[in-house]
């Protein structure tokens, strides 16, 4: 997309240039000779003006999140992979050495909701963690270990911008919505202020 814009706009600019030159040359020329008829129309106004700002509206796209080696992420036992946040407010996880699995838990947003507790299902206490299975929704619940975040040493840190795939869960880290794991139909998003589940 770049490239293309970046043509674009040295098409146009080249375009503008051309075009002012050419009526520089062609006012430099009736002075010269002179000469003015009533019949000679005025030069058509260039329609430069309208064109000049499209190309502006597609810089504000952002770069597409760059993958990360799975290597770099994983436990010491296999089908394990976990990673903090950058900040550390969560740590999360993808399990695959099972059932596949993903989750995060850490610092959870106010606006978390009540779910039943980790020993006591009759007792709605505030999500502490989000959790996603291979084949079903994202949801919030309430853990009582540290099953996202202590998996052989300190987890390292998933940039801004980046994305762990380890099938069939990508975990990508925005600088703007923090950190959202998905599958192909279903995921949750969490950040400081809030979090989603679909």
């Amino acid at each position: 997309m770049l490239p293309r814009m970046i043509s674009r706009r040295a098409r146009l600019v080249s375009f503008v240039v051309v075009a002012g030159a050419a009526l520089v040359a062609a006012g430099c020329s009736r002075s010269v000779e002179g000469e003015a008829t009533a019949s000679e129309a005025p030069p058509e106004p260039s329609s430069t003006t309208a064109t000049s700002s499209a190309p502006t509206t597609t810089a504000t796209t952002t770069a597409a999140p760059k993958p990360v080696d799975p290597d770099d992420y994983a436990a010491t036992s296999e089908g394990v992979y976990y990673f903090a946040s950058p900040g550390g407010q969560f740590g999360c996880a993808i399990l695959v050495h099972t059932a596949p699995l993903t989750g995060c838990q850490g610092t959870m947003p106010a606006s978390a909701p009540r779910v039943p507790g980790s020993g006591a299902p009759d007792v709605l206490v505030p999500a502490n963690a989000l959790m996603l299975e291979g084949d079903g929704p994202g949801e919030w619940v309430s853990i009582g270990d540290i099953a996202f975040t202590d998996l052989g040493g300190a987890p390292n840190t998933l940039p801004h911008g980046s994305t762990l795939t380890v099938d069939p869960f990508t975990c990508t880290v925005d600088e703007k919505t923090a950190v959202t794991c998905e599958t192909d139909t279903h995921g949750f998003t969490v950040s400081e202020t809030g979090g989603e589940v679909w």
